[in-house]
């Protein structure tokens, strides 16, 4: 047995277990540490996960009582403490310790409505899975550990802020209105940091290698560095605000503690008509999409992003081949759409360069390199759009639960 006061997770047990295990061999990680009750219904547990030789700190605040009550509370305590939902346990935790790799969500993506017939609890479902992705990839969301946590932390808020208006006409009120603002600002901070991800990744990497690394791009890339090294560390400094707990909190408070019954209403019909409003717009786009100029074909990606956010979640309804072909075919012209986009943001970033180490050679001919790559966009867009609207709609066969 492990020394009293420590907790040990088993590893995979072999295939055929012996009769006398050795139980000191089994244990892959162990928890030393503490448990102290501050109050009734209050405990703190501190201590540290060991595992694989390496240590990592962990605290726990337990809350018992009723919902609301210990939300409020949670809420109040993290004004002034950096306290934020548990989104692993601490078995998880030392599972990921010893593999070596950073707590992940249980399922990343789009939230999936598969089996919902009613719609608050597939609103409700995809909140919890969306929350739980937001909470598992923001603490990745460092410099030195690459871009990903970024990515990853963005497309969950813009996949929140699409569910909350999805669900507008049923779920709606001045607090999600408050939430979905809360979520915008942390949008824009994400957002900035990713821009310059995406630009020294991309169309600024690739002039430079165009160009043969030319010293002056060498000088503008160094420049982007710089502003991209600022905007994540005003992005860690938003996450360890008590600003980033109050958006946490105030979700869980609205998804777990409703103030107002939402009255049944079959999910299926209305999941229809959001896809039948939001594919029309998108089509009024594509007939005239050899004539849109930059500004115009930037609405039409957005069209084909709200349209995606609502067509994945809801295409468990209508299982099937359609289905599938259809988000397939949108995720690529959505992806050809944002091609041209990315220039259109890496011409702005450029510009701003102006006088910060990058002069105005290097400006110009990433402005031109990313023209160029626009115009391809524009081309593989079209392309896309064809291959989208041959596949159609999969939403005008019945769902699956009017089957």
């Amino acid at each position: 047995m492990p020394p009293e006061g420590e907790l040990c997770w088993p590893g995979t047990w072999p295939a055929a277990e012996p009769a006398e295990p050795d139980l000191a061999a089994l244990p892959i990680a162990r928890f030393v540490g503490r448990r102290a009750v501050l109050a009734e219904g209050v405990t703190w547990v501190e201590g540290r996960i060991e595992a694989a030789g390496l240590r990592r700190r962990v605290g726990r605040l337990i809350l018992e009582g009723e919902a609301p009550e210990i939300l409020r509370l949670a809420a109040e305590l993290a004004r002034s403490l950096p306290l934020l939902p548990a989104f692993a346990s601490l078995a998880e935790e030392a599972l990921s310790l010893a593999e070596g790799r950073p707590l992940r969500p249980r399922r990343s993506g789009p939230p999936s409505m598969a089996g919902a017939v009613a719609v608050e609890p597939a609103f409700l479902a995809a909140l919890a899975h969306l929350q739980d992705v937001l909470l598992c990839e923001t603490p990745q969301c460092r410099l030195e550990l690459g871009p990903r946590g970024v990515h990853q932390s963005r497309v969950a808020i813009r996949r929140l802020r699409s569910i909350l208006k999805l669900f507008r006409p049923a779920v709606d009120g001045p607090d999600w209105r408050a939430w979905d603002a809360q979520l915008g600002d942390l949008a824009r901070a994400l957002g900035s940091a990713r821009d310059w991800d995406v630009f020294l990744g991309g169309i600024g990497a690739g002039t430079v290698v165009a160009l043969d690394g030319d010293i002056r791009l060498k000088r503008l890339m160094a420049a982007a560095s710089r502003e991209r090294d600022a905007a994540y560390e005003a992005l860690g400094h938003l996450l360890a605000s008590d600003g980033f707990r109050r958006t946490i909190w105030l979700g869980l408070q609205l998804a777990l503690v409703r103030p107002t019954l939402v009255a049944e209403q079959p999910l299926a019909p209305f999941a229809a008509e959001l896809l039948r409003k939001r594919w029309r717009r998108l089509k009024r786009a594509g007939q005239a999409m050899n004539d849109l100029d930059a500004t115009a074909l930037h609405d039409m990606r957005l069209d084909a992003k709200r349209l995606r956010y609502a067509a994945e979640p809801f295409s468990p309804l209508w299982p099937g081949r359609a289905s599938k072909r259809f988000t397939k075919r949108l995720a690529e012209l959505q992806e050809a759409l944002g091609l041209a986009n990315d220039a259109t943001v890496a011409r702005q970033l450029a510009a701003r360069l102006t006088g910060r180490g990058a002069g105005g050679f290097a400006i110009g001919t990433v402005t031109g390199f990313a023209a160029g790559r626009a115009e391809g966009s524009r081309i593989a867009s079209i392309i896309a759009w064809k291959a989208l609207k041959k596949v159609g709609p999969f939403w005008k066969q019945p769902a699956a639960a009017d089957t």
